[in-house]
C-alpha cells in the first residue's frame, strides 16, 4: 500500500494532541490555581474530611459563619437586676426600721410602764432605760410647801418617777400647831420655821439657812429626799 502524506501542519497538531493526553494520563491536567485552592466537587479527600455542617461549596481553610452560643449571649447580655425587693408590712416594733411600710420609723409605738414608776420610750430604735426610783424625791413621798392664798400650807407630791415634786396643792387646812401663825403671818418666813419646829418636811422658800437656795428641802426629810 502506498502510505499517505502528512503536512507538516497535521504533523505538529498530532503531536500536540498526543502531549495533552499523556499530560492528562499523568495527573496534570490541573492548574497551579487548582492546586493551591482545589476545585469544589471535584477534590475526593477535601469532600471527605469536610464536617457534615459545612456547606458543601465552602472552601476548607475558612471558617464557617456560625450563629453566636445563645446560651453564653444570654448569660452576658441579661442586664442585671438590681431592684430591691419591696417591703412586706410587718407590726412596726422599736428597731429604728420602718416595719410597717408607711414610710415613717417606730411611729405611735408607746411607752413602757416601769415597775418602780415612769416609762421606757423608744428612742433610737430603742427602749430607754427605766428611770431610777429615786433621782430627786422617794414616789409616794411629799413635802411642805407655801401658798399665797387661803391657807398658807400646802404640800408637794413626789412624781412616781421619782425625779421631780409636782405643784403645789393647797391643803384644806393648816396643823393646829401652826395655824395661829398662818392667820397672822400668812405665807411668811415665821410659817415655814413652824413647819421646821414641827418635825416636817419643808422647802426653804424663805432661805432660812441663808444658802441662797430656795428650792431646797429643810427638816425631818429623811423619807423624802433620796439617799445619796
Amino acid at each position: 500500500m502506498r502510505g499517505t502524506a502528512l503536512s507538516p501542519g497535521s504533523t505538529s497538531l498530532a503531536l500536540c494532541s498526543a502531549l495533552f493526553a499523556t499530560l492528562v494520563a499523568a495527573g496534570c491536567g490541573r492548574t497551579s490555581l487548582d492546586q493551591a485552592f482545589g476545585t469544589p466537587g471535584t477534590d475526593a479527600a477535601s469532600t471527605a474530611d469536610r464536617p457534615a455542617d459545612r456547606p458543601p461549596d465552602h472552601r476548607a481553610d475558612r471558617p464557617i459563619d456560625r450563629p453566636a452560643d445563645a446560651a453564653v449571649d444570654i448569660a452576658v447580655d441579661r442586664p442585671v437586676d438590681h431592684a430591691l425587693p419591696s417591703c412586706v408590712p410587718q407590726p412596726e416594733i422599736c428597731n429604728g426600721v420602718d416595719d410597717n411600710c408607711n414610710g415613717a420609723v417606730d411611729e405611735n409605738l408607746p411607752a413602757i410602764p416601769c415597775p418602780n414608776g415612769g416609762f421606757q420610750y423608744c428612742v433610737a430604735g430603742r427602749y430607754s432605760d427605766c428611770p431610777q426610783r429615786c433621782e430627786v424625791c422617794v414616789p409616794g413621798s411629799a413635802r411642805t410647801c407655801f401658798t399665797s392664798f387661803c391657807t398658807y400650807w400646802g404640800t408637794q407630791p413626789c412624781a412616781p418617777d421619782g425625779r421631780s415634786f409636782g405643784a403645789c396643792q393647797e391643803a384644806k387646812s393648816v396643823p393646829p400647831e401652826c395655824e395661829a401663825i398662818a392667820k397672822s403671818m400668812q405665807r411668811s418666813a415665821a410659817l415655814e420655821q413652824c413647819c421646821l419646829d414641827n418635825g416636817y418636811c419643808c422647802v426653804d422658800t424663805f432661805d432660812l439657812d441663808n444658802d441662797g437656795d430656795h428650792n431646797e428641802m429643810l427638816g425631818n426629810c429623811e423619807a423624802v429626799s433620796c439617799v445619796p
